[in-house]
């Protein structure tokens, strides 16, 4: 199953679009994905990912990192509502049900290395 195929033809982009802009829901999804990252245990090898792409958001949303493309914003948020969202391609409650959450988050640290690691390299001076 090509998880990052479903991913993009579903809607999560055009739901990402509707958080770009809005530092409130920026700051809201990040701590309800780092909430949800802590109580589900088949995602604990990728939770420091999942840290640094919620930080990524966090920060965007506090304005402590202005050096960011819209479109690797929206990349990033979309990947982090398809991973609290009930509704995916493999339901999360079904044995098994965390690999495309997996897939994605793999897709989204590759898709957007370049963008992560000029945002590290821009924290490490505060």
């Amino acid at each position: 199953m090509d998880f990052v195929k479903m991913f993009k033809q579903g809607n999560w982009m055009k739901t990402a679009k509707k958080f770009v802009g809005d530092n409130t829901k920026l700051g809201a999804l990040a701590m309800e994905t780092m909430r949800y990252a802590r109580e589900k245990r088949s995602l604990d090898e990728v939770k420091d990912d999942i840290t640094l792409l919620c930080n990524y958001v966090k920060d965007i949303a506090l304005g402590r990192y202005k050096g960011y493309k819209t479109w690797n914003l929206t990349v990033i948020v979309a990947a982090l509502l398809y991973i609290i969202s009930p509704v995916d391609v493999i339901p999360d409650f079904l044995v098994g049900g965390f690999i495309d959450d997996l897939g994605i988050i793999a897709w989204a640290l590759g898709k957007m290395s370049s963008e992560l690691d000029t945002y590290k390299r821009s924290m490490l001076s505060y």
